[in-house]
């Protein structure tokens, strides 16, 4: 029986995210931008030979994991995470290099035009010396301003918003690894489910075979009605599914059909139910599984308490 577990889950992943990197990297603006030179053609071979066999392999994993159709569907969202996390880290890749910052061109200062006129050449001459002496200062100013437009103030405003910038992109870079980085503590806290435990029974009802387990190693809890009761997974094989309608667990053997409440509440794959701890209950009555056909064949299957549940067991025999 398969395994959902952190490391299924985190393979998947793991072989989407090399996938897409090895095919950004055979292609042109990615390639370049990664290798800092433009790809050959045999490096582009190489990449792509590589890529898609990690997001086939993605696939497989899903597909042995879950099946076919959930695997899909799982492979999919894998794949959505792995590459928009990759399309949205490539810009802000805290190494690339940075485009250097556009200066703008002295302003020029135009020459005063010569006066004419023969009473004012004097005059014209004293305005043509102090135009080139204009000229000639504001030349010189703005050399000055050039030389020393490092240390201005502008300047150092500038070099403060360009570091301000890197550190966002360290932050905004570092923000996107944390994202796969919470998902891959969130399933390390959650674990696997309890079908795929150690303590979970393994069976065989009928020609189909089954994981049975309690969902937590806690005691039955009352419930709105004041009855306690326990909740139970069952699991089974792939290829079992298909030919199972409906399954039931309850308290003692049913007589003739469990009723409706007493079902399994999913038609496949990991199927959970809620059933009813009666007062009068004994460990004796055992728990009864009950699987219905799609040909409208019925199984009965008991199981003693201590081997599904030691919590419950325990419950029962100290009930008054």
């Amino acid at each position: 029986m398969s395994n959902t577990s952190l490391w299924l889950n985190l393979a998947v992943f793991i072989s989407s995210l090399a996938g897409f990197i090895c095919l950004a990297l055979a292609s042109d603006r990615q390639g370049e931008f990664l290798l800092h030179r433009v790809p050959r053609k045999q490096e582009r071979r190489i990449f792509r030979f590589i890529g898609w066999p990690f997001l086939a392999v993605a696939w497989l994993l899903c597909w042995q994991g879950w099946g076919w159709s959930i695997g899909t569907v799982a492979w999919l969202g894998w794949l959505t995470m792995a590459g928009a996390g990759l399309s949205f880290y490539l810009p802000w890749w805290p190494w690339q290099e940075k485009k250097p910052a556009r200066v703008r061109p002295a302003a020029v200062t135009k020459p005063v035009p010569q006066e004419t006129g023969a009473g004012k050449t004097k005059l014209a001459s004293r305005g043509t010396l102090a135009g080139k002496t204009g000229v000639t200062t504001a030349t010189a100013t703005s050399g000055s301003t050039a030389r020393t437009s490092p240390t201005s103030p502008g300047m150092t405003s500038t070099a403060t918003t360009a570091s301000w910038f890197s550190a966002r992109n360290w932050i905004f870079a570092s923000s996107l690894l944390a994202i796969p980085a919470a998902f891959v503590i969130y399933l390390t806290q959650q674990g696997p489910e309890p079908v795929f435990g150690n303590n979970a029974l393994q069976g065989q009802i009928g020609p189909w075979s089954f994981a049975l387990a309690e969902t937590n190693d806690q005691a039955p809890i009352s419930g709105p009605t004041g009855a306690h009761r326990k909740t139970f997974q069952i699991r089974f094989c792939q290829a079992c599914d298909p030919h199972i309608r409906r399954a039931y667990l309850q308290v003692s053997k049913p007589e003739p059909m469990p009723a409706p409440r007493q079902a399994f509440n999913n038609t496949r794959w990991t199927r959970a139910v809620e059933i009813a701890i009666p007062p009068n209950s004994e460990v004796e009555h055992q728990l009864w599984l009950t699987v219905e056909a799609k040909n409208g064949e019925i199984y009965h299957q008991a199981f003693d308490f201590h081997q599904v549940s030691p919590v419950t067991a325990a419950f029962i025999e100290q009930m008054p």
